[in-house]
């Protein structure tokens, strides 16, 4: 048996292949054990379904050494195991996510930070963690910007009624022609008539 590399076209597709068994023959499998609840699917699963694969889908290595690299000192599990999403850090260096905002450090900021894209990092423990140019900054939870939610009477101001100044209606009908058209009968009668 040739290896084959996880990030290979022959892997993802035997990786398809083991879910389209499962969700072919777990499914039916359950229904006919008339499993109803969490319990009895787990129950299904250590009992029939995994002894079932194991004896009937896996092959036995050629060799058995185990193959996994070691973590190395490079490799941060906490960020590996994150969601991450790109978000743009404002002017005033806060960056919006989930519906939150966070200031970034004042010790953190750095030349090229406003406007530029930052790394947001929510580990598996609810933390959350910004990267900028390979390097982490501290953040903390903020309130608002004062321009983002204007006061009621700051939108009042800038509504074109408060200024005097009245909307102009649009003119795109204008040179539209809206008389009516020749009726059928009409409209045969004249082109029998042109033959």
């Amino acid at each position: 048996m040739v290896w084959i590399p996880a990030h290979s076209p022959q892997a993802k597709g035997r990786v398809e292949r083991q879910f389209l068994t499962a969700q072919v023959r777990l499914v039916k499998g359950m229904r006919v054990a008339r499993v109803r609840r969490i319990e009895e699917a787990n129950a299904y699963l250590e009992k029939e379904y995994l002894p079932w694969w194991n004896q009937t889908l896996t092959v036995e290595a050629a060799d058995a050494a185990d193959a996994h690299r070691p973590l190395g000192k490079e490799h941060d599990l906490a960020a590996i195991l994150s969601h991450v999403e790109q978000r743009q850090a404002s002017n005033d260096h806060t960056v919006r996510y989930d519906g939150r905002f966070y200031q970034i450090d004042r010790r953190d900021i750095r030349a090229g930070m406003r406007r530029a894209m930052v790394r947001v990092e929510e580990r598996l423990d609810g933390t959350l963690t910004v990267q900028f140019q390979d390097r982490y900054v501290r953040v903390r939870r903020c309130a608002p910007p004062l321009d983002e939610f204007p006061s009621p009477k700051t939108r009042e101001a800038q509504s074109p009624r408060a200024s005097g100044k009245t909307k102009r209606k649009s003119d795109w009908m204008s040179h539209f022609s809206v008389r009516s058209g020749p009726s059928l009968r009409q409209a045969i009668e004249v082109s029998n008539a042109r033959n």
